[in-house]
């Protein structure tokens, strides 16, 4: 019985363990890939976010993670995913890949989000969310389309014209990014409204492409939910108080499966702090009575008078 049992190895599950594990507390992290770290495993870009961190790509954030958590001897069952969760009393059995499971007195949901697909499907012509396959793709005389109209839709169409891209051309229902970007794109490359694009022919408002990137923001990923009925908000991201509580007593949630307003590798890792404190308080309130109840115990056998 571990006294957290945390799904998902990414900033904000190892952050969360990390600190329980400080705090002299047990926790366990289950993650499906072979090594912590989470989507910064697939960013090879520079992340200059991080007050802390200079001159890193996420890759190797994320190799800093892994050997962050390694350091501290804290329990991991690395490369076996959560599968199914189960309420027991008060406590919470986590069925892992593999036909094993493992039991925790508070569980904490840390496994992010995955890219939305609308309905594409990927290919060699259909690129679906940012990532090392964006960066490891030439570019060089190609037609490529984008859809989307956030923060990865402007960055990529920046990306592939910086590689060589013959055109690139973003088609979007409204836009969503940040003046930097806006002042980068030449609005002629921007179609806003409504089109077709083909996942099979890799055309888009009726034009053919050598590429489509598909993107189209990201969704909580959380297969493993089951029967656990958790609030969550129309779009399946997990609802929580400002503890990172959910709508189940001793089920937490933290990082971008919950949606935070200004989802990044620093609000992922401040979640998991934020957790960890609220478990700690919880799981010691009986321990902190008892302790109490003891000392006052002690205090009145002091003051009362010998006969």
């Amino acid at each position: 019985m571990f006294d957290s049992v945390v799904i998902g190895g990414g900033p904000s599950g190892a952050s969360c363990a990390l600190w329980l594990k400080l705090m002299g507390l047990r926790p366990c992290i289950v993650e499906r890939a072979q090594s912590l770290g989470g989507l910064q495993n697939d960013s090879p870009y520079p992340n200059e976010w991080i007050a802390s961190v200079m001159d890193k790509d996420g890759m190797r954030i994320a190799a800093d993670i892994h050997a962050h958590v390694m350091k501290h001897r804290i329990d991991c069952r690395l490369g076996r995913g959560a599968v199914g969760l189960v309420q027991t009393g008060d406590a919470f059995r986590v069925d892992i890949d593999g036909g094993d499971a493992i039991e925790g007195k508070a569980l904490v949901l840390a496994s992010g989000v995955r890219p939305v697909s609308g309905g594409f499907v990927a290919s060699p012509k259909v690129l679906i969310g940012p990532g090392s396959q964006i960066a490891a793709r030439d570019y060089r005389g190609q037609r490529v389309a984008i859809l989307g109209g956030g923060d990865n839709a402007f960055e990529n169409y920046l990306f592939v014209r910086e590689r060589g891209a013959e055109s690139a051309r973003i088609f979007t229902r409204s836009v969503r990014t940040r003046k930097e970007f806006l002042d980068r794109v030449p609005p002629e490359d921007v179609q806003i409204g409504t089109f077709l694009a083909d996942n099979d022919h890799s055309a888009a408002a009726w034009r053919d492409y050598d590429l489509i990137l598909v993107m189209y923001g990201w969704e909580a990923h959380v297969p493993y939910l089951g029967a656990l009925q958790l609030a969550r908000d129309p779009r399946g991201f997990v609802q929580v108080d400002a503890e990172c509580r959910t709508s189940i007593k001793g089920v937490y949630a933290v990082g971008e499966v919950t949606r935070r307003a200004h989802p990044c590798c620093a609000t992922a890792i401040a979640d998991g702090v934020i957790a960890a404190k609220s478990i700690q308080q919880s799981l010691e309130q009986d321990v902190i009575a008892r302790y109490v109840a003891a000392a006052k115990r002690a205090s009145e056998s002091r003051t009362m008078p010998t006969g």
